[in-house]
């Protein structure tokens, strides 16, 4: 008799596991979460056009349709780009960085260039100023003559 029920509760436990692996359509409800079910029909209306056939294909079962097999190659796609873009990541930062720093090594010798130029001016007003004095020197002295 333990047997027999031993036999009988493996038998239960193995088709309840087996009705995820027979599951043959995959959609996605309104909150993001993917579900399976075994036909087309217990997929709820409003999701059953984008629902996707993830079963086995072959001889008495239906291959994928062309709409679901492009759309099994754009989901795929999509998956890809976006791994990339998430492998990408450090490496934009890296770039953003290196742009910041390079935008301010351009301030810096924008301002450098700025008071060079200053620093010119400056030397020439006091060189105008001095051969202003060297000039009313000299005329001074002329006139002591």
């Amino acid at each position: 008799m333990t047997n027999r029920l031993v036999i009988a509760l493996g038998l239960g436990a193995g088709l309840l596991a087996a009705g995820q692996v027979d599951a043959q359509y995959r959609y996605t409800d309104d909150k993001g979460v993917s579900k399976v079910t075994q036909y087309k029909l217990d997929v709820p209306a409003p999701y059953r056009d984008a629902a996707v056939w993830i079963g086995a294909t072959g001889v008495g079962k239906p291959a994928l349709s062309e709409e679901q097999r492009k759309a099994k190659q754009r989901d795929d796609a999509y998956r890809r780009i976006g791994v990339a873009n998430e492998q990408l990541r450090p490496y934009k930062k890296a770039q953003a960085a290196e742009a910041a720093a390079q935008q301010a090594r351009k301030a810096q010798e924008r301002r450098d260039a700025a008071e060079a130029v200053s620093a010119k001016k400056e030397a020439r007003e006091e060189e105008a100023l001095r051969l202003q004095r060297e000039s009313l020197d000299l005329e001074r002295q002329r006139l002591r003559w």
